[in-house]
């Protein structure tokens, strides 16, 4: 394999080091090679940033362009990274942390730069109160759960603010919450406003998406976009360590049917049902991955499909003993989010599933390894056949050495805080909504290398 990083001293955490990419352009380096993968041409990513240079704005990113005021609603692990990446930029004057938790408000302040943090205690389902926050601000950061995502971004159009978050909710068909469609439909309503709203950038979606589009450049034809998302982490003491929202992943592995673009058309599969392996750039490896439920499958064709693309899918790693209680939660008849009744008691059995699950938040400092997340891309450029997949990898025992959090949390916090700073420093203007396939992705790539998250590219075998 051969595999390439931004080059650093070997002394320096990559998470104490940024290196711009205009310096990674001209610094390619292959420091393992090992089997049948082969070195991406520095050339390929030099003409993207080439075109992001020469449009004036990769000058402009060092450059104050305006003192934006941020009002983040949710500190939770992703929030609080968020916020420590936003607050210390000088085009940012000031985060205003949203939370309904005084306490957590408290701790997340205390880490953030003195006479650039506000916070307020506020329950964003109170539309009168959330509005008058949202007046005094020019970005709303959503950091809350996406089932409140609709009602927030109306109320971002009722205060003339601009909104940015970081995943979608629904299928409404089958939890009754918002899906991909439902935001993107508010586009008109954001460009009468003159405003703009970036949604689902995280880092899956977000800065997966945005490695697509960036591959998507660079090839001629694509034929098939996958994401994939592998974590080879451990957990002292746990069996079963979601590394992420308990309820968010039961639900998009078992409950939700998985969107999967199949030979041109939109179709959704049964949950749990299509698996196969890949292996991931050191040191994550080889793993099992299951195709689940993810907004790129749905975001990917409909803005990346005039090259010919016929397959998108979403892939995530499972455990084989987590893959096997889900398999049985479903033969008992569990795998819905409704209620039932059992002796005169009413509740969900997706409730009792997640309450015997660890709380992400307590799994911090206790998990060890690393996750990978990246886009595989499939076609030609310049008449040859091509397998090119873009990638960023994170040390949980990094994340939490260095911020606290674990992996996922720092992974997805950061990606989010670059969308931010696009809009911060007047890269980003448009009015509308726009998914993260929609932005240039020279900057938005740029700015994770500054903030801690370097990504990498390798091509693969072909399949036979």
């Amino acid at each position: 394999m051969v595999k390439f990083e931004q080059v650093r001293s070997p002394h320096v955490s990559k998470f104490e080091q940024g290196i711009g990419l205009s310096d990674y352009r001209d610094s390619w380096e292959n420091p393992v090679t090992i089997g049948d993968r082969s070195p991406v041409p520095r050339a390929s990513f030099g003409r993207l940033f080439d075109k992001f240079e020469s449009s004036g704005r990769s000058a402009r990113m060092s450059e104050r362009v305006m003192d934006m005021r941020v009002l983040q609603l949710g500190v939770g692990s992703v929030g609080e990274v968020s916020s420590r990446t936003m607050a210390p930029d000088p085009d940012v004057s000031c985060v205003v942390l949203a939370d309904l938790d005084e306490k957590r408000l408290a701790e997340v302040a205390a880490k953030l730069p003195a006479g650039k943090v506000e916070t307020l205690q506020l329950d964003a389902t109170d539309k009168e109160a959330l509005v008058k926050a949202l007046s005094g601000v020019d970005l709303c950061f959503n950091a809350l759960i996406p089932e409140y995502n609709p009602d927030i971004m109306l109320a971002c159009l009722e205060s003339g603010t601009n909104y940015l978050d970081m995943a979608a909710a629904g299928p409404r068909d089958i939890v009754g919450t918002a899906d991909v469609d439902e935001e993107i439909a508010m586009d008109a309503e954001f460009k009468k406003k003159g405003l703009t709203a970036l949604v689902f950038f995280g880092i899956d979606p977000g800065a997966s998406d945005v490695f697509a589009r960036a591959l998507y450049d660079q090839f001629d034809t694509v034929e098939r976009l996958t994401v994939l998302d592998g974590d080879n982490s451990s957990v002292d003491g746990v069996d079963f360590a979601p590394s992420f929202s308990p309820t968010t992943m039961v639900e998009e592995c078992l409950i939700l049917p998985p969107h999967a673009f199949e030979n041109g058309t939109m179709i959704r599969r049964k949950s749990l049902s299509t698996t196969r392996e890949f292996d991931f750039p050191a040191p994550v490896g080889k793993l099992k991955v299951w195709n689940v439920d993810h907004e790129e499958a749905q975001l990917m064709p409909m803005f990346l499909g005039d090259k010919g693309l016929r397959d998108a899918d979403f892939f995530i790693a499972l455990d084989d003993q987590w893959v096997n209680l889900l398999l049985t939660w479903r033969k008992l008849g569990f795998d819905h989010n409704k209620e039932i009744e059992f002796e005169g008691a009413h509740f969900r059995p997706l409730d009792l599933l997640v309450s015997r699950l660890p709380k992400s938040v307590d799994l911090i400092g206790r998990m060890h390894g690393a996750v990978c997340v990246g886009a595989l891309a499939d076609g030609t450029i310049a008449g040859k056949r091509v397998r090119r997949y873009m990638y960023q990898i994170t040390s949980h025992d990094e994340a939490f050495r260095t911020m606290g959090v674990q992996g996922t949390g720092y992974q997805t916090g950061i990606p989010a805080a670059c969308g931010a700073l696009l809009l911060a420093k007047g890269i980003f203007s448009k009015p509308g909504v726009f998914a993260p396939e929609q932005i240039d992705p020279a900057p938005f790539l740029e700015l994770m290398t500054e903030h801690g998250t370097p990504w990498g590219v390798v091509d693969l075998p072909l399949e036979a």
